[in-house]
């Protein structure tokens, strides 16, 4: 008798327990279901319940993102959501989240090419209010791709060129970042830009340099960097040449950065000694500051490497936020790039800082007072 009952109890167990898996099971697949069968609107309103109620989040996160996508023209959706690739990346911002917290949970793998969609619609819309115009509507889409991918330096190149480049707006946003931060990782995006952008990547830097021209507040260490890495990168042609006239007829940091870099591409002979070529430098916004405020200190004082306070290159550049290793002075009365390019070439310690093993250099004058800086 006691067998029996003991036996009824467990029959009884395993019927209660097949009946709640089956109910599970099915709560799982419903949003699927809802989705696969096109039934887009409801698998969105049964995904928000889902959600509410903290039931089968991962699908619902999933699929109704997915339905957003497939009803991102509806009027209906537009009613429930104003911005709708944002709704949807909502929930690929908890999916990466789940990832990070349970990294050998299977569900995100499982579903990589449907993440993989959401994404890449969320990068079209993006782009394409951008070339209609909607500068606003796309800032806003990479604004969330930034949030979910910090790391992501595609991300931060977009979000930076929806800023004209404008360093000063780009770390306003995240304040995580660093200038120093911000320009190696758009440096390495240039470096790689056959990767990032696939097609039409001179096309890509051409815009880009459109931008940052136009640009009253422009990044010219940014723009250096494209303008040194283009003919790296795709060579050289019509369009970049005109880039370049431009930029040198407008910047004068920009022209002596040029003249800098012929040099040290060439080889040059200082104080007797031929030192070979160098690798192009890059024009620092940090090093350019620190320079510009020198000479203007200069211009009111005395010329000196060390002010009368005592501080170094090394320090002022430090308290503008970066380091320096070499610094030139000069007067010179003219505001020719060329002729004080000479003057510091004809001098060997001065020569050896320019052909130094740089990466990076900034300029600054103010009146007759002139300062290069590298790092």
């Amino acid at each position: 008798m006691e067998l029996k009952t003991l036996f009824n109890k467990k029959v009884l167990f395993s019927f209660i327990l097949s009946v709640f898996f089956q109910a599970y099971v099915f709560a799982q697949s419903k949003v699927k279901k809802l989705y696969e069968s096109g039934n887009y609107m409801k698998c969105v309103n049964v995904s928000n319940k889902n959600i509410k109620n903290g039931k089968d989040k991962l699908n619902s996160y999933l699929y109704k993102s997915l339905s957003v996508i497939e009803l991102y023209d509806s009027d209906k959706l537009r009613g429930l959501y104003r911005y709708p690739v944002i709704e949807a990346l909502k929930g690929i911002h908890k999916l990466e989240k789940f990832k990070a917290k349970y990294p050998s949970d299977y569900f995100y793998s499982e579903n990589r090419y449907r993440i993989d969609k959401i994404i890449r619609f969320a990068e079209r819309k993006a782009d394409s209010l951008f070339y209609a115009g909607n500068i606003d509507g796309s800032l806003r889409i990479y604004y969330k791709f930034r949030a979910i991918y910090p790391q992501n330096n595609y991300y931060l190149y977009k979000y930076s060129k929806l800023q004209n480049f404008n360093s000063y707006a780009v770390l306003k946003s995240d304040r995580s970042l660093t200038e120093e931060q911000l320009h190696e990782r758009m440096y390495e995006v240039f470096a790689n830009c056959k990767k990032y952008f696939r097609r039409n990547t001179g096309k890509e830097l051409i815009e880009d340099l459109n931008l940052l021209y136009n640009d009253t507040a422009c990044d010219l260490q940014t723009a250096s960097t494209i303008l040194v890495l283009y003919p790296q990168k795709i060579g050289h042609d019509t369009e970049f040449e005109q880039q370049v006239i431009k930029f040198q007829d407008k910047y004068m940091q920009i022209k002596m950065l040029i003249e800098i870099n012929k040099k040290r591409a060439s080889g040059y002979v200082c104080g007797g000694l031929l030192i070979d070529s160098r690798p192009p430098l890059i024009l620092s916004n940090c090093l350019s500051r620190t320079a510009r405020k020198y000479a203007e200190y200069m211009q009111k004082e005395n010329i000196s490497h060390t002010d009368k306070g005592s501080s170094t290159p090394w320090q002022r550049a430090k308290e503008e936020g970066c380091s320096a290793d070499a610094e030139n002075i000069a007067v010179n009365y003219t505001d020719n790039t060329k002729v004080v390019l000479k003057q510091w070439l004809d001098s060997e310690g001065h020569c050896k800082n320019i052909m130094g093993f740089h990466k990076e250099f900034g300029i600054g004058n103010a009146g007759n007072y002139w300062v290069q800086m590298f790092k």
